[in-house]
């Protein structure tokens, strides 16, 4: 029976650390582009795609992410293979940041949304009385409007995103809870304890990181004025 010291269990969750980091930027990259084109949908109320992006929305809000991580890995690569597409190869760590990434995208939908329908009509029909082209009104006057608004609620969802690749081990992926899994088993269950704490801690740290991010956000952003969306030394 092995049993492993603190510091060799360590070295041992830090050596896979990289692929929870790497599964939560991309899926927060893509997740956010994501979230923002579907976001777009919604608003401009284009005909079946606004029904449709509601539709995607709430799926990825109501359904828990460990079920949409076992829809991707295991029922897609059928249904896929029905319209003659073939990703019965697709690796369960692109199963699982496909999976996370619409969940994400999903989610911020809903954020993006609300923070746009919060900058007051006034501020459009401004924009448009000084000539403002639509794509200069928006990165110009409504932006800057948007951003802190929207900011807390990207902050909890990459929270939770940071939280949720825990789960990805449920797929076969060794990640911090598979490698901790195996050393747990590899010692019969002795310390058990001790190697969860350790998980707990390097995801507290993780979180703290993101947390951090998103702060130094906030901070730079607060060069803008939230009553015009103008900088604060003018246009």
């Amino acid at each position: 029976m092995d049993t492993p010291n603190t510091l060799h269990t360590i070295i041992q969750l830090l050596e896979v650390a990289y692929i929870n980091l790497i599964i939560l930027v991309v899926s927060a990259v893509f997740g956010l582009l994501l979230g923002a084109l579907l976001t777009m949908f919604k608003i401009k109320k284009i005909p079946v795609l606004k029904q449709l992006v509601g539709t995607f929305s709430s799926f990825a809000r109501s359904v828990p992410i460990i079920i949409q991580l076992f829809i991707v890995y295991y029922a897609l690569p059928p249904i896929a293979a029905q319209f003659g597409i073939d990703i019965n190869n697709l690796g369960a760590s692109v199963a699982a940041t496909f999976a996370l990434t619409m969940y994400h995208g999903g989610y911020l939908t809903e954020v993006f949304r609300a923070a746009y329908i919060s900058v007051e009509k006034g501020q459009h029909e401004a924009a448009d009385s000084f000539g403002y082209p639509p794509v200069k009104k928006f990165f110009r006057i409504i932006l800057p409007q948007v951003i802190p608004v929207a900011l807390p609620g990207w902050g909890n969802a990459l929270v939770h995103l940071t939280h949720d690749t825990s789960l990805v081990f449920a797929l076969g992926v060794i990640d911090l809870m598979g490698r901790a899994d195996l050393i747990s088993a590899s010692s019969y269950g002795v310390n058990q304890v001790q190697i969860y704490i350790i998980v707990a801690l390097l995801y507290c740290l993780i979180t703290f990181m993101t947390d951090w991010m998103v702060r130094l956000f906030e901070k730079k952003n607060r060069k803008y004025k939230l009553d015009t969306g103008l900088k604060a030394g003018g246009i």
